[in-house]
């Protein structure tokens, strides 16, 4: 019996046949059984399985953000929660939403949509989960206003290596129950817990929105134009420069919503700093500007694929960043496109037409290991070298890793070497 089969067997003694499936390899992950748990207790029962036979258990939602970290070292299980779903309060008076981590984040934007906004205002939306969501640590187009997204959530119920259950925070805005384990859980890749439920804050739904548009002879005037916007009194949604390819003109996007006069205003004052002299800004409103924001909302998944490399830094430093990447790409010979959040610091990159094992991509992330600068490779390639981390964060989080998941339940070498 083959060690695939014996982890298969010994699950039919805990899940009914629904809750049995197979994983298809993908983002360097190799084919393997699945768990998909339709309750707590059963996926406790999983767990404590997977602790009493030594697995190595990688949860996951729908794995369409599986390749934002590196593969794991070695796995033997996925546990899932695809059918923990549904959402089990909505309090439109108090801007709270709670659901189990299985729900689709469109579901979520579909039940809240007619009176608030669902942050993060995120890319592939109709593929994604709230727990897998959560476990990327994924922001959207709106960080700019809102923040990040452990800013959003209140409280998490999780399963802890052991089968526990635990709660961090709760399910009101004003909250100061115990540690705030759920902003941990943010971004920890599976590494850390199973996610089963959480609550996130929602915001008023803005009357109008409008979008400013105005190009620019290349990157570093796009840029300059940005950081101009910080002389005004405008509070954009999204700031948003884009270069199809190194040395073309770049195109500067300003998100606004709010009410109408507040948007007049800060339209009139955005006008004054972005209006070249040849010609104005070119003003979107209605629909052009719902599908102008929408078609910035889904360029990190152009073509169902996520741009393979984000780089963030202070925004102070992105210039500088951004000119060495494009440098070390040009001499590498990779075509390179830019999408970037100036006024965040953060960048996303793509190489058309070249293929994600290729070994000058490995080369190209080598060279922007910068100090203070974050280089995330999400094409689930377990070529490209670890992220550098000074060594007291990375001390810290081996504690961190030791204290919550002792017995290595959980997969190592998703975020680090020695993680």
């Amino acid at each position: 019996m083959s060690a695939g089969e014996r982890v298969r067997e010994l699950l039919a003694g805990v899940l009914p046949p629904a809750g049995l499936g197979t994983f298809a390899a993908q983002d360097g992950v190799p084919e393997l059984p699945l768990a998909a748990p339709d309750s707590v207790e059963r996926a406790g029962e999983v767990l404590r399985l997977a602790r009493a036979e030594r697995w190595t258990v990688l949860p996951l939602g729908s794995g369409s953000k599986l390749g934002w970290a590196r593969p794991p070292e070695r796995c033997e299980l996925v546990l899932s929660s695809r059918n923990l779903r549904g959402i089990t309060a909505y309090e439109p008076a108090d801007g709270t939403l709670t659901a189990h981590a299985g729900t689709p984040w469109s579901e979520l934007e579909a039940a809240t949509a007619a009176r608030h906004h669902l942050s993060p205002e995120l890319a592939g939306a109709a593929q994604a989960t709230l727990g897998g969501v959560l476990a990327s640590g994924a922001s959207g187009l709106d960080r700019l206003r809102h923040g990040p997204l452990r800013h959003q959530v209140l409280g998490i119920q999780a399963l802890q290596a052991d089968g526990s259950l635990v709660k961090s925070g709760g399910r009101v805005v004003k909250n100061v129950t115990g540690y705030d384990l759920h902003r941990l859980w943010c971004g920890s890749h599976g590494t850390l817990c199973f996610l089963l439920e959480a609550t996130l804050r929602l915001y008023a739904a803005p009357a109008e929105c409008a979008c400013l548009r105005q190009s620019a002879p290349d990157l570093g005037a796009g840029l300059a134009l940005a950081r101009a916007l910080l002389r005004v009194r405008v509070q954009p949604l999204a700031v948003v420069l884009v270069q199809r390819e190194t040395g073309a003109e770049s195109v500067l996007t300003l998100v606004l919503a709010g009410r109408e006069e507040a948007l007049a205003s800060e339209i009139e004052a955005a006008r004054g700093v972005l209006a070249a002299p040849e010609r104005g800004a070119e003003l979107l409103r209605g629909d052009a500007a719902q599908r102008a924001r929408a078609e910035l909302r889904e360029l990190e998944l152009e073509s169902g694929r996520w741009a393979p490399l984000a780089l963030t830094c202070r925004p102070s430093l992105l210039p500088e960043r951004l000119a060495e990447l494009a440098r070390t790409a040009d001499a590498l010979g990779l075509p390179l496109a830019l999408a970037c959040h100036p006024l965040l610091g953060s960048a996303s990159a793509r190489f058309p037409g070249v293929a994600a094992d290729d070994a000058r991509l490995a080369s190209l992330v080598r060279a922007l290991a910068y100090e203070g600068t974050s280089v995330q490779w999400r094409a689930g390639s377990a070529n490209m070298p670890a992220p550098e981390l000074p060594a007291p964060a990375l001390a810290l989080m081996q504690r961190l890793k030791r204290s919550l998941d002792p017995a290595g339940l959980f997969p190592r070498g998703r975020l680090h070497d020695d993680l």
